[in-house]
């Protein structure tokens, strides 16, 4: 009988250990487990004054640093860590880095310092960064700054400015491309105004390598590369170059035209994504797949008030005047989400926005939007009160978490790198 219970015992034992196995206790996914541990979230308020929030634990960091420039236009570079701070008026660029240090399958974090070398050059203005380059025109003297993160730590670094290329004076553009070549906006001089017509393949020194007489528009606003092609903005159609030294221009498709606020003035990228994203003020945003030689309307309207990719380009945001947010797959154009949200203002919102000439407002759009800021996975919102941020999943739009800040705040962005 002993026998018996004991038999029946180890067998419910081995039933029990197998349905442990089986049935295995999983973790449920929440914005804590999800988020990469190496996002940051950066606040500046109206002094400039900088902040570093981590949006798992809460840890707010306040360094001991200067300000950003009242009016200065910040961007991030392509591996999240460092800032480039645009003072377009006092013709100097900085270079902020906030400490984040990817390792690929680890990170490390330092103090946040200003780095000392700068940039110095009449009105830089537009700002392009596609793997680990940094590219800018310097409208006063069409000259381009170009720096490489790679040597942003070294001792040696000094941003390269790459002056005398011939293409006279104008509100212009410039990127990178695989090979380490360069793509600048000409322009005709016997065309009044301050927009170029056409663009050129150059050097990493600055000589022609590529030109072609047929790729020009009457005019040329913003630009975005992902390394194999670059894309610029122009009034009949956008101008395309490819690393492999193709120059040629996909015409505007139906209901894009050549006339003021009805062609694309802005071109977003994303190192991540073969398709790339542009908009007309009135027309709304179209995806451009330069190796179809292909343009798509995506949105349709004159209500948006800014556009910009997910970090890891798997996504594109629309934010509208009416504080709606659509979510897209950035490959496919196709609707993954959109929903009605509290935002905080834009400065003079979309309507004051649109009495600007076009190339002032473009210019603007090119900017990250200083309220709405993306992870991967997640959108940060900064509330209308500018003391509140909320998480909002991606996928669907449902607010995941809350953030309270102490200050209110100006402007914020995404910092750091996905880890999960």
């Amino acid at each position: 009988m002993k026998k018996l219970q004991t038999a029946f015992i180890g067998l419910a034992f081995l039933a029990y250990s197998c349905q442990e196995k089986e049935d295995p206790i999983v973790e449920q996914p929440t914005f804590e487990n999800q988020e990469s541990e190496w996002i940051r979230v950066l606040t500046w308020n109206a002094s400039g004054n900088i902040s570093m929030m981590n949006p798992i634990t809460g840890e707010v960091k306040n360094p001991s640093v200067n300000a950003f420039a009242q009016g200065s236009a910040n961007y991030l570079s392509p591996s999240g860590r460092y800032i480039t701070s645009i003072e377009r008026v006092n013709g100097v660029v900085r270079f902020f880095d906030t400490g984040i240090e990817n390792h690929s399958d680890h990170g490390h974090e330092y103090e946040m310092r200003w780095l000392t070398p700068t940039a110095s050059a009449p009105l830089p203005t537009h700002f392009s960064a596609t793997n680990g380059n940094i590219i800018i025109f310097n409208d006063g003297d069409g000259s381009v700054t170009w720096v490489r993160e790679s040597t942003m730590e070294t001792p040696s670094f000094d941003p390269t400015i790459i002056k005398d290329l011939n293409n006279e004076v104008h509100h212009g553009a410039a990127t990178w491309l695989t090979g380490n070549k360069l793509v600048v906006t000409y322009k005709n001089p016997e065309i009044a105004g301050a927009l170029p017509q056409t663009i050129k393949i150059l050097s990493s020194t600055g000589e022609v390598v590529v030109e072609s007489e047929d790729v020009k528009v009457t005019g040329i606003h913003g630009d975005a590369s992902n390394g194999q092609y670059a894309i610029f903005g122009g009034t009949e159609g956008v101008l395309v170059a490819g690393a492999n030294n193709q120059l040629f221009r996909i015409d505007n498709i139906s209901p894009l035209e050549p006339t003021s606020g009805n062609w694309m003035g802005t071109i977003k990228s994303n190192d991540n994504s073969n398709i790339f994203y542009g908009w007309a003020r009135n027309k709304g945003i179209f995806s451009i797949d330069p190796s179809s030689k292909t343009m798509k309307n995506v949105y349709s309207g004159d209500d948006v008030s800014n556009y910009f990719f997910s970090a890891d380009g798997s996504k594109l945001i629309i934010q509208t005047s009416n504080n709606s947010v659509k979510v897209i797959e950035s490959e496919t154009g196709s609707t993954i989400a959109q929903a009605p949200i509290a935002v905080a203002s834009l400065d003079g919102g979309a309507s004051a926005r649109k009495v600007q000439d076009d190339a002032s407002f473009y210019r603007l759009m090119n900017e990250l939007p200083p309220v709405l800021t993306s992870s991967e996975k997640y959108l940060y919102v900064l509330s209308p009160s500018r003391t509140e941020i909320e998480v909002l999943d991606l996928e669907n739009l449902n607010s995941v978490k809350k953030m309270t800040l102490n200050n209110p705040v100006t402007g914020f962005m995404r910092v750091g790198f996905q880890t999960k």
